[in-house]
């Protein structure tokens, strides 16, 4: 073993001493950092923690930004959909009608498998065109019941001359015609349909009428200035 001089032995004890003593310093200052001189020693889970003011006051802020976007984007949005309601009304109505209209359509044709809606005014008023001619037959017998693709011509038709608006061709597909081959169809009047089948198949008439050539200027359905037009209040003459 090599032995150690009197100068090595001075130092060696010298950073055997300093080393500990540092460490237990910087410790003991590190401990105590922050704290008030005198101020007493409370574990941190049990010192005051922030104020309310400072708590609340970043939420409180968070809240109104976002009450002031909702309220833009509602001041924006109400207009909008204001703006657009008239359209998107048009539209859905539109809709709907073509959907009536499409089931009058299966409604006037025959019954049968693939149409277990269908009615069957064709069989007396025509298939070919459909409500204004072709075979007539009821029961095996030949008839020939006006035609209703031109139902709305009103006295520019003669065989319609009854009819004077489009509530006159309502109530008579709902009442039927006395003394005539025409029933009633509405369960009001003991008939089988009820009042939406009723609508469906006068849209459906309505919507055949320029096939039919009933001209707008003479049709009394839709044109209140036809010749002969009467307002639905008034009965008809």
């Amino acid at each position: 073993m090599v032995a150690m001089s009197g100068a090595q032995l001075v130092v060696f004890l010298a950073v055997a001493l300093i080393v500990p003593l540092g460490a237990f310093f910087i410790a003991w200052q590190a401990k105590g950092r922050g704290k008030a001189k005198g101020a007493p020693d409370i574990p941190a889970a049990m010192q005051p923690g922030p104020s309310d003011a400072d708590l609340e006051k970043p939420r409180l802020e968070k809240l109104q930004g976002w009450s002031v976007a909702f309220v833009v984007l509602f001041a924006v949005m109400i207009p909008l959909v204001w703006l657009k309601e008239p359209s998107n009304n048009k539209a859905q109505t539109e809709a709907l009608l073509q959907d009536s209209i499409a089931r009058g359509a299966q409604a006037v044709q025959l019954y049968s498998e693939d149409n277990q809606f269908g009615v069957g005014c064709v069989r007396c008023h025509g298939d070919n065109p459909v409500l204004g001619g072709g075979t007539n037959i009821y029961n095996g017998v030949l008839v020939h019941p006006p035609p209703l693709n031109n139902v709305c011509g009103g006295k520019s038709t003669p065989i319609h001359s009854a009819i004077h608006n489009l509530d006159d061709v309502k109530q008579t597909i709902m009442r039927g015609r006395t003394g005539t081959d025409m029933p009633s169809w509405s369960v009001r009047f003991q008939g089988a349909l009820d009042d939406q089948q009723i609508q469906d198949i006068l849209n459906y008439i309505v919507s055949i009428q320029p096939d039919g050539g009933v001209k707008f200027k003479d049709n009394v359905c839709i044109n209140p200035k036809a010749p002969g037009f009467l307002p639905p209040s008034e009965p008809a003459q």
